[in-house]
């Protein structure tokens, strides 16, 4: 499971931070985390980004969302040389 919080919720500047944890709600060790935002309206703007970890676990991408409306987060977390997972979900901003 991968809490999300992006910061401020609209068009401009934002901060992403992710604290990832396991099925029994524990944190989750990851070895990376890429972000990916595709604007879900016109299906361009596509960027990914790698994440950086920080001290607290979490782990924190700087980006800037161009434009209000639909959006679609993707992660790519990266848990060993042999496992990985993705996860996508449908995001508003304002």
């Amino acid at each position: 499971m991968a809490n999300v919080t992006i910061s401020p919720g609209r068009a401009g500047p934002v901060d992403i931070t992710i604290q990832l944890e396991t099925v029994d709600e524990l944190p989750l060790t990851a070895k990376a985390v890429s972000v990916t935002l595709l604007d879900a309206q016109s299906g361009s703007d596509r960027q990914t980004l790698q994440a950086t970890r920080g001290s607290d676990d979490q782990w924190y991408v700087r980006t800037s969302m161009k434009t209000p409306g639909r959006w679609i987060l993707g992660l790519g977390i990266s848990i060993s040389e042999t496992d990985s997972v993705n996860i996508e979900s449908p995001i508003v901003i304002k």
